[in-house]
C-alpha cells in the first residue's frame, strides 16, 4: 500500500517515491491498481476517502462544470456513504464481481433502484451505461492482468500446448517405428 502524507499547505507527499506529488498523481497511482492511504500530517487520521472524494471533484471540474454532476452523486451527498453502499449491492462494485456483472443483473439492480425512487429513469439509464462501461473496462484489465501474470509465470499458450501435444504425437509414431523395427530384426 501506497502512503501519502498529507500537509496543511495542501501539500501530499509519497513516501514511497520521497516526493510531493498533486491530486492528479494519487489518481495516477490508484488508476494502476495500487492502494493507496492518505494520513493527515499532524493529526495522523487516515483521510483517504476525503482525498479521493476530492479527486473525482477535480476530475470532474476538469471535465465540465459542477452543475453536470450526475443525479445518484447528489443523492450519494445528501444520504450519506451508508445509504449509497446500501443501495447497491456491494458485489457488483468489487474487483472481481464488475468483471463478471451482467447486462441482465445491471439492469436488475438499476430498475430496483428507480422502483425505489432512489434515481430517476433517465438517471438510471446513464448509471447502466456507466455500470457497463465499467465492466468492459475491467473485463479488459482483468484479461490483461491474466495474460501478464501467465507470461510471468512461464505458463505455455494453448498453442504451445497443442505444438506440444503434436510433438509429442510425433514421437509416440517414432517409437512404435523403431519398436516394429526391432522387433523385426529380432524375428
Amino acid at each position: 500500500m501506497r502512503i501519502i502524507k498529507k500537509y496543511a499547505v495542501r501539500k501530499m507527499y509519497d513516501v514511497k517515491e520521497s516526493r510531493f506529488i498533486t491530486l492528479t498523481g494519487v489518481a495516477s497511482i490508484i488508476a494502476t491498481g495500487e492502494e493507496v492511504q492518505v494520513i493527515d500530517n499532524k493529526t495522523g487520521n487516515d483521510i483517504t476517502d476525503t482525498v479521493l472524494a476530492q479527486i473525482i471533484l477535480e476530475q470532474q471540474k476538469s471535465k465540465q462544470n459542477l452543475s453536470s454532476v450526475p443525479g445518484l452523486l447528489r443523492e450519494f451527498i445528501k444520504k450519506g456513504a451508508g445509504s449509497v453502499v446500501d443501495l447497491l449491492d456491494k458485489p457488483i462494485f468489487g474487483p472481481l464481481g464488475l468483471v463478471s456483472l451482467t447486462e441482465e443483473k445491471a439492469r436488475q439492480i438499476i430498475g430496483r433502484l428507480v422502483k425505489m425512487g432512489k434515481v430517476s429513469i433517465d438517471e438510471g439509464d446513464n448509471l447502466l451505461k456507466g455500470l457497463l462501461a465499467k465492466t468492459g473496462e475491467s473485463r479488459k484489465i482483468m484479461e490483461s492482468f491474466i495474460k501478464k501474470t501467465i507470461i510471468r509465470m512461464n505458463i505455455p499458450t494453448r498453442g504451445e500446448f497443442k505444438k506440444l501435444n503434436a510433438e509429442i504425437d510425433r514421437l509416440k509414431e517414432q517409437l512404435t517405428t523403431i519398436r516394429t523395427n526391432n522387433k523385426a530384426r529380432t524375428t
